[in-house]
């Protein structure tokens, strides 16, 4: 369904003022990052929707611009709660359904180590992230080379009003304003068989009163989540699943632009989704990350609950 940051909340802290570390360490806003994917393409209908996201993420290496891991041995664990409520109405505008979104996020950052000898990484114990919203387009109609193709196009807005102080490396806010357009569909290829996936383009406004006193404006990203399902019955699928992240501008700090901190990520694991009725569906998954470059790499498990009211 949405935006829902999970690239983990651990986005903000201008750790590119320590030499020592990967040059685009924790610049990047807070993304979603796998936890949206089977059947992501539009929810059955008009109607309003809650989904309830439980994301648990856990590194075991943070790796610099080659991909290889730093001294310190930093590691990074977050608990993400995603608070999440659609709305589709009725009404139509060039064929396709107009939708309002809004996101919530709740986080709890643990961290430890530190980056090659520096300060310890340390994380704002405050739990609130940034809202977001956003106005799409939903098309439940569409067909393509004869199959089923349902698609939306949302342009979303996160605002800075999460937990944020720069004393910590890791903060639950962003303390900028990011603008992401993405698109996302899912293509039934035949009755069991599909596949869905979601793209994103990242924009950020630059933090002004990030870690050390710094000016740091992140680069712009692209950001993908997808799927291959199968359903094993009528209302179970299940999938292989994941996410891409590439940053494609280098991050500015104080307005100087460092070479070397681009962000990097892959992941892929299972995924399983269950309609248990008209009202209700339950997905569960978890994704082992690699190739990750100025980031931390590791495991990142969602469990997702959707009502529809």
């Amino acid at each position: 369904m949405k935006k829902v940051l999970a690239a983990m909340i651990i986005a903000t802290g201008a750790l590119a003022t320590l030499a020592v570390q990967p040059a685009g360490a924790f610049n990047q806003p807070p993304m979603n990052l796998g936890l949206t994917d089977i059947l992501d393409g539009g929810p059955p209908g008009p109607g309003t929707y809650f989904t309830e996201y439980i994301q648990a993420y856990s590194s075991h290496a943070f790796n610099d611009k080659d991909g290889n891991g730093i001294p310190g041995d930093p590691q990074v664990a977050t608990l993400l709660s995603m608070n999440q409520l659609i709305h589709i109405y009725p009404h139509k505008l060039g064929g396709a359904n107009l939708g309002a979104d809004f996101l919530l996020p709740v986080v709890s950052i643990s961290t430890s180590g530190n980056l090659g000898g520096g300060p310890p990484v340390t994380s704002n114990p405050a739990l609130l992230g940034d809202v977001t919203v956003g106005p799409f387009l939903q098309w439940f109609d569409t067909k393509l080379l004869g199959r089923p193709f349902i698609q939306r196009v949302e342009l979303d807005l996160s605002m800075p009003t999460g937990d944020y102080d720069r004393k910590y490396l890791l903060n639950p806010g962003s303390n900028t304003w990011v603008i992401e357009p993405y698109y996302a569909f899912s293509w039934f290829l035949t009755p069991e068989l599909s596949t869905s996936w979601r793209l994103h383009y990242t924009y950020s406004t630059e933090n002004d009163d990030a870690f050390g006193g710094r000016k740091v404006k992140p680069g712009q990203a692209f950001h993908a989540n997808y799927s291959v399902e199968y359903a094993l019955r009528k209302n179970l699928r299940v999938a292989a699943s994941g996410y891409y992240l590439k940053q494609l501008s280098e991050d500015e700090i104080d307005g100087v632009k460092q070479t070397g901190s681009k962000e990097q990520v892959f992941a892929i694991g299972p995924a399983a989704h269950w309609i248990v009725d008209d009202h209700f569906s339950i997905g569960l998954k978890t994704a082992w990350e690699m190739a990750a470059e100025n980031r931390p790499q590791g495991n990142r498990s969602t469990l997702r609950f959707t009502y529809k009211f």
